[in-house]
């Protein structure tokens, strides 16, 4: 443990950055039965329960939604229940009816239920109750039920997982209604074939495009979608740069046999795919024999797939085709006006995600290539100096910020260190953290003292006048004496470590930079120990989410005093680690406490070591 808890000083005067949460819109819907209940509605297909209460007599599972409001009696509407605990099914005189059955005849189980679901859609009927019912989340579905008649009705189904107040059983309660007037009447019609099905899986794949970034991300959300959702049995994306040349394939599965056959055939890909890139139009091929009648050529990849129906469709923006989606069925499919409709429809929202991932990559790749720029390429090399750096970029779905570390040597022999923090991500953050960077090292070399670096740095940014904060702590070393003159700008402490024991230099010597430019920042000065290790690191190493910093402070402390003491490494030709056990203690650092993905912060630390 330390010796000294931090001080509180240094967090004073810092600006912490908001974070926000993506805003979610409720509605709320009050459904007043006898006994009373309550349910959260989220906008979109999720669905919350609040609370729930049960009537105060128990009834029947046949009627136990009985006597429904007149409302839903008067449109045909009606109620069914599911016991999760016990599996008891319930529904009400209306629900029964629906199916062609009585009141008494219904068994009362879940299984019963899906055995009136028509074959072709038992299987997605069942994953999404289950689904709903183990996430405690809602259903909102069409499909056919085979009456005990022998008819075939549509039925739309929707309801959410509520939980008793009394005993905590969960339940899930719901309605149903005939909707047959307003299905296609086909022999082939199947849940993929309806308006709803249609439109809640595009709503499904928007929201899910929305959480990815990367043009890596955006193909396995597509891929996966098609292969849940339409039941394909291969995916792809093939995406084409400015020059019109493929540059990216994006396949489900991966271990798909058919890739190897990629490289032998012309147009690299599937053979529609060089059609649709010529004119643009999608290409649908309900059957094999449809298939190898346009292109006989593919017989051989076609086996291998399993294909009996594809559809190759145009990824177009602002009228530039960016590629082409491939989707593959291991059943004929008959691609009607509405299903051509919604295929297209997926096609253009997967086109726009495309390119704003593309663009998203773009311009994380030159924030990179400038800030890569900027760093030093390589530490001084200084008798009785040990250094080491380590620079770790926040989780790509908050950006390349504006963190930033620097040894020079100056012409007196001295070593100026700094490790400096510009507020926000991107490319005005680098901007900001290059023109600090590069005062710093001049002002450093025109032989000014860390106080009045901080001083000059804060009035500089102060005056830009767009209200860019940044946090820096600016050192001097004196080798031969092993004085340390350092000045704080509201930035975290330096951590000394001695031995086994650590001492944070908590003094603070002014507020954050450009918070006010009149101020005269001022400075400390230490003797440090012969072998003593000094650690300068950004507040993205030690800061997380909803923990106390002290918390965190204690942590960095031990586990740097722990690797501090540990032997040098092995190093080349049977030699030690010329950085006395510097590169050992970052990369022990950061396996113990940064977190590997999820990271809010860029992550900066310099280690100095003296013999």
């Amino acid at each position: 443990m330390p010796s000294g808890a931090p001080g509180e000083d240094w967090r004073a005067g810092r600006a912490s950055a908001s974070r926000t949460g993506a805003a979610r819109s409720w509605v709320a819907v009050d459904a007043r039965r006898e006994g009373g209940a309550q349910v959260g509605l989220r906008t979109g297909r999720a669905v919350r329960a609040l609370r729930v209460r049960r009537p105060p007599a128990a009834q029947g599972p046949a009627a136990q939604g009985a006597e429904p409001p007149l409302a839903l009696a008067a449109a045909g509407v009606g109620v069914w229940s599911w016991e999760l605990d016990t599996g008891r099914f319930g529904c009400d005189d209306l629900a029964a009816a629906l199916c062609g059955l009585a009141p008494d005849e219904v068994e009362g189980t879940m299984d019963a239920a899906f055995a009136m679901v028509h074959p072709d859609d038992v299987t997605g009927v069942r994953t999404a109750m289950l689904d709903a019912a183990r996430t405690a989340g809602a259903v909102l579905e069409e499909y056919r039920i085979l009456r005990p008649d022998g008819a075939v009705r549509w039925i739309q189904v929707r309801g959410a997982v509520l939980r008793d107040e009394s005993d905590g059983a969960a339940r899930m309660v719901g309605l149903v209604g005939d909707v047959s007037a307003v299905q296609p009447d086909r022999p082939g019609a199947g849940p993929g074939s309806t308006v709803l099905w249609r439109a809640t899986r595009l709503l499904d794949v928007t929201h899910a495009l929305e959480r990815a970034l990367t043009v890596d991300e955006l193909g396995d959300v597509v891929v996966h979608t098609a292969t849940a959702d339409l039941g394909i049995i291969f995916a792809a994306v093939l995406l084409y740069g400015d020059d019109g040349q493929p540059y990216r394939s994006i396949v489900h599965p991966a271990t798909s046999p058919v890739l190897a056959l990629w490289p032998g055939l012309s147009g690299r890909g599937p053979a529609a795919a060089a059609d649709v890139v010529r004119d643009r139009q999608p290409r649908y091929h309900r059957s094999r024999a449809e298939y190898l009648a346009d292109y006989p050529d593919r017989e051989e990849p076609v086996r291998v797939l399993g294909l009996s129906a594809c559809a190759h469709l145009p990824l177009i923006v602002s009228d530039r085709l960016i590629g082409v989606l491939v989707l593959v069925w291991g059943v004929t499919r008959d691609f009607d006006p509405g299903d051509q409709a919604f295929l297209q429809t997926l096609a253009g929202t997967c086109a726009h995600a495309f390119e704003r991932a593309r663009l998203y990559e773009r311009q994380t790749m030159l924030v990179a290539v400038m800030q890569r720029a900027i760093l030093p390429q390589r530490l001084p090399n200084l008798a009785g100096v040990h250094l080491s750096a380590r620079y770790l970029p926040a989780s790509r779905d908050v950006g390349i910020g504006g963190d930033w570390y620097d040894a020079v040597v100056l012409p007196d022999g001295e070593l100026m260190l700094v490790v400096g923090d510009v507020g926000g991500h991107g490319l005005n953050a680098i901007a900001i953290m290059a023109e600090l960077y590069q005062a710093t090292r001049a002002y450093a070399l025109q032989g000014r003292t860390p106080a009045e670096i901080t001083t000059q740095l804060a009035a500089n940014l102060a005056g830009q006048g767009d209200e860019v904060l940044a946090t820096a702590v600016v050192a001097l070393l004196t080798p031969g004496e092993r004085r340390l003159t350092w000045s704080c700008a509201g930035h975290p402490p330096p951590l000394l470590i001695v031995g086994r024991s650590t001492r944070y230099l908590e003094q603070v010597h002014g507020p954050i930079l450009g918070a006010s430019p009149d101020h005269r920042y001022g400075q400390s000065v230490l003797s440090l120990p012969a072998g003593c290790r000094l650690l300068l690191y950004s507040d993205g190493l030690i800061e997380r989410r909803e923990t106390p910093l002290s918390e965190r402070l204690d942590v960095f402390a031990v586990v740097a005093a722990a690797g501090a003491g540990l032997p040098p490494a092995p190093g080349p030709a049977g030699g030690f680690d010329s950085g006395g056990g510097l590169e050992d203690l970052c990369d022990g650092i950061l396996a113990e406490i940064v977190a590997l993905a999820g990271r809010d912060d860029d992550v900066c630390l310099l280690a100095v070591g003296l013999d």
